[in-house]
């Protein structure tokens, strides 16, 4: 894979004038959230190997191939951004952090991917329990989960969107505050609003509308599977949940930054 002329930039990589205390709550932060997010989703994953005739179930397929993404940001991810903290600035030049910035996108949308196939699985399981999903259904969908995630990502290598450096230079990712007609900027990222979280969330939604009122008329008439199918809905929906509060407002800054801010940043002719 080449990457597109227009997409390398290398004067996007600004000189910003940040506090070193700022570098070093970064640093601090992405160790903390490196550490348990590397030990977490390890002893996960050891847990349902380890038990896996009792434990692999088309929930907890879903739940692994989730787990691995967020394993290998806290491996791969945090270490780079947090070299970058700790050195008060981007440290590895700009063809790394082209990369890292489609390496995170890509886990960040198998994330959401993983949440709305989980969510389908729940609403398959509690509303049509007959069409529920079985295993090696779960473990396709798991694969189109990586499918779907490289079509978000993919498209700045071969000049749709592009990728860049961050606010305070610690890290790369799309560049929401970039105009630039020749990439088409505003369309990439509204193709990421479209089918990287609005269709996501409506879908869950949608899926957790039709579980609760479902679980409100059988409440009653459930014995000790169903309250531990609904005690694991529950626990979906926390997960969904905790995503969504901690991603929708970088969402929104990032629509802001391309839509409502327009004197921004401008991509160099030159580039």
């Amino acid at each position: 894979m080449s990457l597109n002329h227009s997409t390398v930039v290398t004067d996007d990589i600004v000189e910003e004038h940040v506090s070193p205390t700022v570098y070093i709550g970064a640093a601090i932060a992405l160790a903390v959230i490196g550490f348990f997010g590397f030990t977490m989703n390890l002893l996960v994953a050891v847990v349902i190997v380890k038990d896996a005739q009792t434990l692999w179930t088309p929930v907890n397929v879903i739940l692994v191939n989730l787990v691995v993404g967020d394993f290998l940001v806290a491996a791969l991810g945090n270490p780079v951004a947090l070299v970058s903290a700790i050195t008060g600035g981007w440290y590895w030049g700009y063809k790394v952090c082209l990369w890292y910035a489609w390496f995170m996108s890509t886990l960040g949308f198998a994330s959401i991917g993983n949440l709305t196939v989980m969510a389908v699985e729940r609403w398959l399981l509690v509303v049509r329990p007959m069409k529920a999903l079985s295993i090696r259904n779960t473990m396709l969908l798991g694969f189109f989960v990586w499918v779907y995630a490289l079509c978000l990502s993919v498209p700045p290598f071969f000049g749709w969107g592009s990728y860049g450096p961050e606010a305070g230079n610690v890290s790369c990712s799309v560049t929401w505050e970039v105009h630039d007609p020749v990439t088409k900027t505003d369309s990439y990222i509204g193709f990421l609003f479209i089918f990287g979280l609005a269709v996501p969330v409506l879908v869950i939604s949608s899926s957790y509308v039709a579980i609760l009122l479902t679980l409100r008329k059988v409440r009653k008439r459930a014995g000790s599977r169903g309250r531990l199918e609904a005690k694991i809905t529950k626990m979906v929906a926390l997960m969904i949940t905790a995503f969504l509060l901690a991603w929708s407002p970088y969402a929104a800054l990032a629509l802001a930054a391309q839509y409502f801010d327009k004197g921004e940043r401008k991509r160099s002719k030159s580039s």
